[in-house]
């Protein structure tokens, strides 16, 4: 992208609020400008709000997730920027769920997604915002990898022994309760 381009871009995405957050947007950039942006380790309040913008679009019309897969996974297993990844994180939540019947997800894809949202909820300053997503991801993951419920058991525990916020709680009680559903594999 021109860095005039890249300029403008992001003075515009710092000025937008939640509610210009709309399809409107990609009159002015592409959903490829905004994945660059999304990711960019030297502009990190830009990638926060173009992953921002991605989020509110990408969830609005869900069509548009088609052809991007590959480059949210990309995005996802590279930044360590905790803003973009709470937006991340929910995008690939609702790819995993069962409101996404149009887009399939390869087992290599589910691998790199086990391998970086372990990373994820192994690293200490994680905020809880994305921690809380991550665990959904993980438990999406469950039927396809199912030993995965084990270390999603321990790692919640784990965390609501270091802190116990509300947000952590509440969406713990919620996956114990699933994961009590799931068949053991010890």
């Amino acid at each position: 992208m021109a860095e005039n381009k890249q300029q403008n871009i992001a003075e515009a995405l710092l000025t937008y609020g939640a509610s210009d957050l709309s399809i409107d947007i990609l009159k002015h950039c592409s959903l490829q400008d905004l994945l660059e942006l999304s990711v960019d380790p030297k502009q990190a309040r830009v990638a926060f709000r173009a992953s921002w913008a991605l989020e509110h679009i990408l969830l609005k019309h869900t069509e548009l997730f088609k052809g991007i897969i590959p480059t949210l996974l990309i995005n996802y297993t590279f930044t360590d920027n905790w803003s973009s990844l709470r937006s991340y994180t929910k995008l690939w939540m609702w790819l995993l769920s069962v409101k996404n019947t149009a887009y399939n997800i390869t087992p290599e894809q589910e691998e790199q997604l086990l391998e970086k949202t372990f990373a994820i909820i192994e690293d200490s300053d994680c905020p809880v915002a994305v921690l809380v997503n991550a665990y959904d991801i993980l438990m999406y993951l469950v039927p396809n990898h199912p030993w995965v419920a084990q270390e999603l058991r321990l790692q919640l525990e784990l965390s609501l022994e270091k802190e116990a916020s509300a947000a952590l709680i509440s969406r713990a009680k919620r996956l114990f309760k699933k994961l009590s559903r799931v068949k053991n594999t010890d």
